[in-house]
């Protein structure tokens, strides 16, 4: 050791560190716009809409809501007015040259994203991570869908998007297309304030997050049975009685669509995922999964590279432990443990630099179907003599 003479400070830089939930209710929606102010809104370009109804305005300057964006981020504004992302395409002459232009890619000359691609550049130019994704008026296309699905994954995102047609039938016939975790199929669409029809899934969009943003509910809990704003009613009427599994609404759910009552007002109805593994079947369930594995992963970014000594083990676990009790204390879970498993953890492993984390955890059950039994009994007719 050099010589040294003198007192010499430091800090120790061990110890357990906070985990935060970032924020679950950051949404991305996509369409078309064709009387926006191109300054403000440019084309393919994702824009940051911070809950200001004057910005919004600009998506519609000539006032005849052109196009698929107007009236879908109306629709969300009218659940919770919020900061939002929208990216803005073309309208191409024909519905499938306006598809192609949803579906959009990346420009081999300039490396340019348009289109579902540019999604991959919200957090980049926005500061903010993508937890939601719409599509409204696009997403009846298998191809669109096609193409959203694996973005969604890669970012671990929520998909809002719609059945087409007008009959039962066909709407069933959409679902059997898919088998992903993180898709949620709506279906009919809602007639606005204005009578226009529009996509359910913008109004589902509007209430996810609606919901994401109130401590009484948050990212754990179903966007099921809640009011639907800004609605006059269904393009088709949906009939739903209590208990009975032959009327629409029901068979709908069923097939994991959700839908729109009218009890006491318009409300949303469906939990369901299209998830093909029952695990996965409540929406409520695998979004739990996914911003829990979010916060760890964000959480731990001091840990990378660090040296892997027992002190190293025991502020990781401990980190990890305090987040998840946080989240169980806030009700988006039943219980959590988080451990370093010693077989997982061999000393050849450690030396090449991997450690393994493990931790288990119990979302929240809904209370998808209450039942409900009578008893008639004869044991409280004696109250006559009483």
């Amino acid at each position: 050791m050099a010589f040294k003479h003198g007192i010499f400070g430091s800090t120790d830089e061990g110890g357990v560190r906070p985990m935060l939930m970032a924020d679950t209710s950051f949404a991305v929606v996509l369409g078309t716009a064709p009387d926006a102010d191109p300054s403000v809104f440019p084309v393919n370009q994702p824009v940051l809409i911070p809950g200001d109804v004057h910005k919004l305005a600009k998506l519609d300057m000539a006032g005849n809501k052109a196009g698929t964006l107007p009236t879908a981020m109306e629709a969300v504004f009218d659940q919770k007015r919020c900061a939002i992302c929208v990216i803005r395409v073309e309208a191409g002459a024909t519905e499938a040259e306006t598809i192609t232009k949803v579906i959009g890619g990346v420009d081999p000359a300039t490396g340019a994203k348009s289109g579902i691609e540019a999604i991959l550049d919200v957090q980049a130019m926005t500061g903010r991570r993508p937890r939601l994704l719409a599509i409204p008026g696009f997403t009846h296309s298998q191809s669109v869908l096609t193409k959203l699905l694996p973005v969604a994954t890669r970012l671990r995102c929520k998909v809002f998007a719609d059945c087409p047609g007008s009959t039962y039938e066909s709407a069933v016939a959409y679902r059997q297309l898919w088998g992903d975790r993180r898709l949620e199929l709506f279906w009919p669409r809602v007639r606005n304030a204005l009578d226009k029809l529009v996509p359910m899934s913008a109004y589902a969009l509007g209430i996810e997050i609606q919901k994401d943003q109130d401590p009484n509910h948050g990212y754990s809990a179903s966007i099921s049975n809640h009011r639907i704003n800004g609605a006059l009613g269904t393009e088709f009427p949906i009939d739903y009685v209590d208990g009975d599994t032959n009327c629409m609404a029901h068979l709908l759910n069923e097939n994991q669509i959700t839908t729109v009552i009218m009890d006491e007002g318009l409300r949303t109805w469906g939990n369901l995922s299209c998830s093909d593994d029952p695990k996965w079947q409540f929406n409520s369930h695998v979004r739990v999964n996914d911003m829990v594995l979010d916060m760890i992963t964000y959480g731990l970014k001091w840990a990378r590279d660090r040296k892997i000594l027992a002190t190293f083990v025991e502020d990781v676990t401990e980190s990890v432990q305090n987040a998840l009790d946080g989240e169980t204390r806030a009700g988006h879970m039943y219980g959590a443990t988080a451990w370093a498993d010693p077989d997982l953890n061999p000393p050849d492993s450690i030396i090449a630099g991997n450690f393994y984390l493990d931790y288990d955890f119990t979302p929240p059950g809904l209370a998808q179907a209450i039942h409900v039994t009578s008893h008639f009994t004869n044991d409280y007719a004696d109250v006559i003599f009483k």
